[in-house]
């Protein structure tokens, strides 16, 4: 009985509250050539033996981004804005509300400008329609996300998303200097509050946050980490950080950029005016498609030998 009404509940589940994007949506928006960002960047060297004797051969070297997840901010627990994926999160006793913090909050933190956003990670659920337009390019590169895998949750995560644990004794914490993203703020502690209060930056902030955890292995919270194993002539990008550029970000919603880029990709710190005005949600809801960058060369022997370019 439980088998036969799970499919039903699924669709009630995310039919019942409304949605802002749809799996389609999703789709098409990422279809983005300018977020690829394909290059032929080099070649590798391949050595086969055999009684024989041994011969090489060459293949080109080159570089690409994947969409390997869906990142979402929001402020109503339980109302994700991705209708396909609304069921996975469920509001429950540990982890209700969001948005700005007037009462006092948890964390006894209850300055007016104090966010709390909700986070979820999904798989990008355009692989099969994805790759075949990366066809077009040459060779192509696969990378580990499995489509609709949720990798994180934060309502799944409470004491990490809302009571900062076990981030708050992490030295990172307390690093004035390499824990801030920009004009966004800072990274640790990895949970939804941030003293932040733009709208925008705080969302991006809680979603930055949300893959740093994701793209790393053995972190104290409820996660499934996506994380590929670099092998010969296949080499996967790097965690997300402040140091590497190989995650970029392209917004699906409230508006559908055709970019991807890295965070942060203004520096606001001087300017007169918002250059983010335009990106702000008039409902609190933020969809970002994450791209991240891949390099390798196509097998062509048993053994690589050299590899050559960036």
């Amino acid at each position: 009985m439980v088998a036969r009404l799970a499919p039903a509940l699924l669709i009630f589940c995310s039919l019942s509250v409304s949605a802002k994007i749809t799996t389609g949506e999703v789709i098409s928006r990422s279809l983005c050539p300018e977020c690829i960002d394909y290059k032929v960047i080099g070649s590798c060297l391949w050595m086969t033996c055999t009684p024989a004797g041994c011969e090489t051969n060459t293949s080109i070297k080159v570089k690409h981004r994947l969409p390997d997840l869906v990142a979402m901010s929001y402020l109503k627990t339980g109302e994700a804005p991705w209708q396909a994926t609304q069921w996975m999160s469920p509001t429950n006793r540990y982890s209700k509300g969001g948005g700005r913090s007037h009462d006092r909050s948890p964390q006894l933190l209850d300055h007016t400008s104090v966010t709390f956003q909700n986070v979820d990670i999904i798989g990008h659920p355009a692989e099969g329609t994805f790759f075949k337009l990366l066809s077009g390019f040459g060779y192509v590169l696969e990378g580990p996300s499995e489509p609709m895998m949720p990798y994180y949750l934060s309502s799944l995560d409470p004491l990490g998303w809302r009571y900062n644990l076990p981030d708050v004794v992490n030295i990172n914490s307390w690093d004035p200097l390499g824990n801030r993203l920009g004009t966004f703020g800072d990274i640790y502690p990895r949970g939804g509050f941030s003293v932040q209060p733009h709208p925008y930056k705080s969302a991006a902030l809680s979603a930055f946050k949300a893959v740093h955890i994701v793209t790393r292995q053995g972190e104290s919270r409820v996660y499934q980490p996506l994380v590929a194993q670099s092998k010969p002539g296949y080499w996967p990008p790097a965690s997300l950080s402040l140091n590497n550029d190989d995650t970029a970000w392209q917004m699906l919603f409230p508006i559908a950029q055709t970019t991807a880029s890295v965070w942060p990709d203004i520096d606001d710190s001087v300017l007169p005016y918002d250059p983010y005005a335009k990106r702000i949600s008039d409902n609190g809801e933020y969809v970002w498609a994450v791209w991240r960058t891949y390099r390798g060369c196509q097998r062509e022997g048993a053994m690589l030998i050299a590899d050559f370019g960036e």
